[in-house]
């Protein structure tokens, strides 16, 4: 089964690559989790360097050599611990690539190059340069008379997890005490229909219990999944609290990997019952006497994986999930249950994914309402931070191709094993995950840019365009953690992503079909889930209207890096409002410094012309259009 990229990306080389004498060296630097490297290669192009030719050098172990490591005698890495990594007689000519193998998650793939080496990368042109070329022609067909049934709001849902400084630092202040109002202004703005907690990772270590009653008589506990220190100073009271102040729908994660069906059915009598229970009495006593009907519960996280808390296989989780069921709905019978699944990479018919699926929906299909399933794209050897501008622009630009392929195939399962043919997707956690800028300490601290707006806006699309069978998606994470929202000790700021999350909430809620022409581009792949794609178009676009049809509501992008578009197409009604998302350069970011660099702004309507309406897009921009008819 294939490891999420967040997993795998254990070991981060930040810009120390340099000529060393007859070759080069390079700093190892281990910013995630413990980890034990049991046997590491090199390559400088398609050349395998030698084992005896490279040291591993610690200020703390012996020196060693590659050919040194083997999984009986294995390089122990805590957080935080630099390698220097040394390579004798043989040139850097190239990007370097490093492949190690880990007791705890298997092969890790990714490469670095020099300056030298980047410096040789065709760079992409600015708006400036291009904004006078001539324009791609685009044709759209819509058809208002086929509508394709209603979108769930939960597809625009977020996550939350304590991880880092997503809730102290970022959503709450430091000691938990109170939101922090420039972030909340942003999430409001955003208006979240649904927020998944406490995890994750997170949430397989955690007990409920540690985060209620008063604060000064909360235990700290070490979290083994991030191995952090939890406060437990936020938590199911105050997460519930700040649901109830954005309108958002909680969506709690019990923990199966440490927890018990007990523990699980108390929280959901906590949250639930009436105040003359025994919990419902307990969270009166700490300031809440209705109950909060949660209703959306999710049992367990990654449980195939071998970093989480509580790992197992198939056939045991499925009969872990019907324990804890069955002990949840006890408390309350109405609760809607998110089940932990896997996406599969291929069709194969012994795709691991697809026999996790197949236990979970044949044994428990019947007593769930959701299979959950996560991707972050590229994932593992896909990971290439030196990658040609172009070349990644395109491919991250057809990623989202790939999840509509997994939506489809996990749908498959579902009508195959599921004795409950109305079993929805959860794709629960989902994000575009790069390569953190040089000089960052965590792998989740990415810089948004233009181009994964049009990622994050295409991937809502697919998922909009498969509204029969997705009924939930949540982007991790909400702020500071692969951001929507990044803050300082002075300030919130919107990265890149966020900004689609706001046009697709002035969408309607019924899909409309809608066809394209428009020239197109071939892209390559990218790790394992990102495939290489064919006559992939440059316009992408969605189109909705409202139950009462007077409201038709359009999303376009366009997704050539240096090229407008001319967009026609015949519809009825009237333009009442034109909005874009764009940036003067594709690769723009916001930051504290320039916070606005991507931004939506107020953009020219549709104009008339021959009988077909017209609008120009900018490159490398997302318009979002709105119409009025009687």
């Amino acid at each position: 089964m294939a490891i999420p990229e967040f997993v795998l990306r254990k070991l981060v080389v930040q810009g120390s690559l340099k000529k060393k004498g007859s070759g080069f060296s390079f700093i190892l630097n281990n910013t995630f989790a413990p980890a034990t490297i049991q046997r590491i290669e090199l390559f400088v192009g398609d050349s395998k360097i030698p084992p005896q030719s490279i040291v591993f050098s610690t200020s703390d172990m012996p020196t060693r050599t590659a050919d040194e490591i083997v999984p009986e005698n294995p390089i122990f890495t805590p957080v935080g611990l630099e390698i220097l990594i040394s390579v004798s007689d043989h040139p850097l000519n190239g990007f370097v690539t490093v492949k190690a193998t880990t007791k705890e998650v298997g092969e890790i793939v990714f490469s670095i190059s020099d300056s030298k080496t980047r410096k040789r990368i065709k760079k992409i042109k600015p708006y400036w340069l291009t904004r006078f070329s001539k324009p791609i022609n685009a044709q759209i067909e819509i058809d208002l008379t086929k509508q394709n049934g209603s979108i769930s709001p939960f597809l625009l849902g977020q996550f939350v997890e304590h991880l880092e400084r997503c809730v102290y630092d970022g959503i709450w202040t430091s000691d938990g005490s109170q939101l922090r109002l420039d972030t909340l202004d942003l999430i409001q703005q955003l208006n979240p229909p649904i927020i998944r907690y406490p995890g994750g990772n997170f949430a397989s270590g955690y007990h409920w219990e540690d985060g209620i009653g008063p604060k000064d008589k909360r235990p700290c506990r070490h979290d083994a999944a991030w191995q952090a220190e939890e406060s437990n100073l936020v938590g199911t009271d105050e997460f519930l609290a700040f649901c109830e102040t954005i309108g958002a729908e909680p969506f709690l994660v019990v923990n199966d990997g440490s927890g018990t069906p007990e523990e699980a059915a108390h929280w959901v009598a906590y949250c639930n019952q009436p105040e003359t229970t025994d919990q419902g009495k307990r969270r009166t006593a700490n300031g809440h006497a209705e109950p909060y009907c949660v209703k959306y519960w999710g049992i367990g996280n990654e449980v195939w994986g071998a970093w989480q808390i509580g790992t197992t296989n198939a056939e045991e989780y499925s009969r872990r999930l019907l324990r804890f069921i069955k002990a949840m709905k006890t408390a309350d019978s109405s609760i809607k249950i998110i089940a932990v699944g896997s996406h599969p990479l291929t069709d194969d018919a012994n795709d691991p994914a697809l026999l996790w699926n197949k236990e979970v929906l044949s044994k428990a299909g019947d007593q769930i309402d959701y299979l959950s399933w996560h991707v972050y794209q590229p994932e593992k050897d896909g990971w290439n931070e030196h990658a040609e501008p172009h070349q990644l622009f395109q491919s991250i630009c057809a990623a989202p191709l790939d999840l509509d392929t997994y939506i489809k195939r996990v749908a498959t399962h579902i009508s195959q094993f599921s004795p409950n043919k109305h079993v929805l997707q959860a794709l629960d956690e989902w994000n575009v995950w790069l390569p953190p800028l040089e000089g960052e300490t965590s792998m989740h601290h990415v810089t948004y840019s233009m181009r994964d707006a049009l990622y994050v806006a295409s991937a809502l699309a697919v998922f909009y365009r498969n509204n029969q069978t997705l009924g939930m998606a949540n982007l991790a994470q909400l702020v500071n953690v692969l951001p929507l929202i990044q803050t300082n000790p002075d300030s919130a700021i919107a990265t890149s992503i966020f900004y689609p999350f706001i046009l697709f909430n002035q969408m309607e809620s019924i899909l409309v079909p809608s066809l394209c022409s428009v020239s197109d581009f071939n892209s390559k792949p990218m790790g394992e889930n990102i495939s290489a794609h064919e006559n992939v178009p440059f316009l992408d676009h969605l189109v909705t209207i409202s139950e009462d049809q007077t409201r038709i509501t359009m999303i376009f992008i366009n997704r050539h890096a240096e090229k407008r578009m001319k967009v026609s197409f015949l519809m009825e009604g009237t333009p009442s409002n034109a909005m874009e998302i764009s940036a003067n350069h594709p690769l723009a970011s916001n930051s504290f410094k320039h916070p606005n660099k991507v931004k939506i702004i107020y953009a020219v309507k549709p104009k008339l012309e021959n009988g077909f309406w017209q609008v120009v897009l900018k490159p490398a921009s997302i318009t979002f259009l709105e119409y009025k008819r009687k």
